[in-house]
């Protein structure tokens, strides 16, 4: 076979393959209203199964970041992942963004879709929401799941570190874009992480409601503070699946997991390793779930 015949073939065989993703289905979206019609949740639903895995997103980006874990898993688990109220499609009326409010969202749709053995797998800021419905000890809660979150327990701050930070937050509010933006090109990326996904979550925070950005923002942070304190009180073994872009403090969350913990690292991706390396996370995740029978 000539070269030039090979040539044709590997660009039908590309030509195919991105044709392929171009017409892939997106997630089918349903919509539910809960807390006395205050709250209106978009969500995505696949699978079946005597155990239910509840996929919650990070800040300023929404439950589509979970189509390729709820693909994967729906063939054994009943799997849902959904808009957290003020992202995505889900709605809420109201001004309090406070981690406790969100969990009361979470629990709430848990109620109402009538949800059994359920393992919260939660991403960044939702891991806060995450342990804050733990601490609850709801009977239908059977495991937590963590990612790349509660890696900075127990550890000390410099005073230039933490003006950083408190300089952050007046610019935040002030210019939400343009600082979001920055942010995330200075602190959730890793060198191989795709243009594609920096171009996704950009475009995400971009996007967000400005108000309610800088206000899930701040009061994650003050939860966090207590986060240490919490985990004492914490009835479930905490299993996170973390990128090594910054290291997880695991003497940290030694001092304070009573339950035990387990970390499990994914290497060479930003704050977003479900779309940078959804093969290996959906094999660590498989792992985990395997763990906790």
């Amino acid at each position: 076979m000539n070269k030039k015949a090979i040539l044709l073939i590997v660009i039908a065989s590309l030509s195919g393959s991105v044709c392929k993703a171009q017409t892939q289905k997106s997630m089918a979206a349903k919509q539910i209203t809960i807390r006395d019609k205050q709250v209106e949740i978009n969500y995505f639903q696949q699978g079946k199964g005597d155990t239910t895995l509840l996929f919650l997103h990070g800040w300023c980006i929404d439950g589509t970041y979970w189509k390729n874990q709820v693909d994967y898993f729906s063939k054994d688990y009943n799997v849902y992942a959904i808009d957290l109220p003020g992202f995505g499609k889900s709605k809420a009326e109201r001004t309090n963004w406070t981690i406790e409010e969100y969990a009361n969202d979470v629990t709430a749709f848990i109620d109402i879709m009538n949800l059994k053995n359920v393992v919260i797998i939660g991403h960044s800021m939702a891991g806060e929401i995450m342990l804050q419905i733990a601490l609850s000890n709801n009977s239908k809660i059977v495991g937590i799941v963590g990612v790349d979150n509660f890696k900075l327990i127990d550890v000390v701050f410099t005073p230039e570190q933490m003006k950083q930070m408190t300089d952050f937050f007046p610019m935040l509010q002030n210019d939400f874009k343009n600082t979001a933006l920055v942010y995330a090109d200075m602190m959730l990326f890793h060198p191989a992480t795709s243009k594609e996904v920096k171009d996704r979550v950009k475009t995400d925070f971009a996007n967000s409601d400005s108000v309610i950005g800088y206000g899930t923002c701040m009061n994650q942070m003050q939860y966090a503070y207590t986060d240490a304190q919490r985990l004492e009180q914490l009835n479930y073994k905490l299993y996170l699946i973390n990128s090594d872009g910054f290291p997880t403090n695991e003497t940290g969350l030694k001092n304070h997991c009573k339950n035990s913990f387990q970390v499990e690292t994914i290497s060479a991706t930003g704050h977003y390793p479900m779309i940078e390396k959804p093969t290996e996370f959906n094999l660590i995740l498989e792992k985990v779930l395997t763990s906790m029978k």
